[in-house]
């Protein structure tokens, strides 16, 4: 299997999960709030902020052009940007409505003005650390483990459905895949030889 076939894998995956948890949606959710501690909900709330998305494209885009790797720094940033403004346009055609919105006696921990599906925050998170992941692999641990942290915030805190998060992903797993046609991953000698 190619790369390109594998990321094609990839995102009919993460669209065949979106569609299977769509009828769990309701019972995760309650599930979530179920699990909510006192000590918990400041770090999910500063975890789920757009700033910490924000901060983590930023830190990797400018990671990328303090090594003078320019083009990369580039498609991490335009990449990122581009898979949330399509999730934007995808928002208000499916016009989803928020957890809290629509469950019974469902408290959330923040709220949100856009529509539910897909979340977001997740879309960008998972594109930048896919794309990030291309370009700097000997980091791919820490840079998942911060787009998974940023997509469970969003359930723990009640704004999303567990189908929201998973359409994210795929959504990011297109978008990077695209973005990832204009620049191929850099050979593990380039980057050992990047200043």
């Amino acid at each position: 299997m190619t790369p390109r076939q594998a990321r094609g894998a990839a995102f009919l995956a993460a669209c065949a999960v979106t569609a299977i948890a769509w009828p769990a949606d309701a019972a995760v959710s309650q599930w979530f709030e179920s699990r909510r501690r006192d000590g918990l909900n400041p770090a999910a709330l500063g975890a789920t902020c757009a700033w910490t998305l924000v901060a983590f494209v930023w830190a990797g885009s400018a990671g990328l052009a303090y090594a003078r790797r320019w083009r990369q720094a580039l498609l991490v940033a335009g990449g990122t940007g581009a898979a949330l403004l399509l999730g934007s346009v995808v928002k208000v055609l499916v016009g989803r409505r928020r957890p809290y919105q629509t469950l019974d006696d469902f408290v959330s921990l923040t709220t949100a003005d856009d529509a539910s599906f897909p979340s977001n925050h997740t879309n960008g998170a998972f594109a930048a650390a896919i794309l990030l992941s291309a370009f700097v692999p000997r980091l791919r641990p820490a840079f998942f483990a911060v787009a998974v942290a940023i997509a469970c915030t969003r359930l723990y805190v009640g704004v999303h459905f567990l189908s929201d998060v998973c359409g994210g992903i795929a959504l990011a797993i297109l978008v990077s895949s695209l973005a990832r046609e204009i620049e191929p991953p850099a050979a593990p000698e380039a980057l050992s030889e990047a200043p």
